[in-house]
């Protein structure tokens, strides 16, 4: 049975529509979501982008003014070099060779006296270690005293060897106040150590004291 030219042009068109229909649908939209995929990425990269050269900037301010700001505080006021001029003055090189005397004759009065003292308290006190009352020992802070005629040239004969005996002096001050402040709390129940014991070993600590004292003495130079 032969089909006229006018069906088999309708059947062609009902298949073509029809394999048309049956394609893959490819949303029109994925182009277009590419397209802000790609716009979204560029974004991103621009932001931290900006958000790099944010940090950056800011680094490198905090850095110039934590960095300059003190350079140029300490150009405008020095206060350690004034500090350390006004501790430097505080104490001249005639009042610590005044001060070396008098700790001289405060430690014979001591060794005169240690029998008469009460306690280790009273010792200490004469020690310049501990100031009880309104009178102070001239051997309260006898280093810095000690500091001020090393720094002066003119009044040490030998200088090293005034630094190792000043050294040893106020090593054996220091076990000198241990003792006395042991003292203190000596005694007691059972069968304790007497308070005694460690002022005898504190004695012995001043003796060593009055014997570096001289070796001290003969290596100033007295002015006229």
């Amino acid at each position: 049975m032969m089909m006229s030219p006018r069906i088999v042009l309708l059947l062609s068109l009902i298949i073509t529509a029809a394999a048309a229909w049956s394609l893959p649908n490819v949303p029109t939209s994925s182009r277009t979501s590419t397209i802000t995929e790609a716009q979204s990425a560029v974004a991103l990269s621009n932001n931290q982008l900006l958000r790099r050269n944010f940090i950056s900037e800011t680094t490198a301010a905090l850095f110039s003014a934590s960095t300059i700001l003190p350079l140029a505080t300490m150009m405008v006021n020095p206060k350690p070099a004034s500090a350390a001029a006004a501790t430097k003055s505080s104490i001249t090189p005639d009042a610590a060779l005044t001060q070396w005397k008098a700790s001289v004759v405060a430690i014979d009065t001591l060794l005169d006296r240690w029998d008469t003292l009460a306690g280790g308290d009273a010792i200490r006190k004469e020690l310049g270690t501990a100031n009880f009352g309104t009178e102070t020992s001239p051997l309260f802070q006898i280093q810095k005293a000690f500091k001020v005629l090393r720094d002066n040239d003119d009044s040490i004969s030998d200088l090293v060897e005034f630094t190792e005996q000043s050294e040893e002096f106020t090593n054996a001050l220091n076990r000198a106040d241990t003792m006395a402040y042991s003292a203190n709390f000596a005694g007691g129940s059972g069968k304790p150590t007497p308070p005694k014991v460690y002022t005898d070993k504190a004695k012995i600590e001043v003796q060593d004291m009055k014997r570096i004292a001289k070796s001290i003495s003969s290596l100033l130079v007295t002015p006229p």
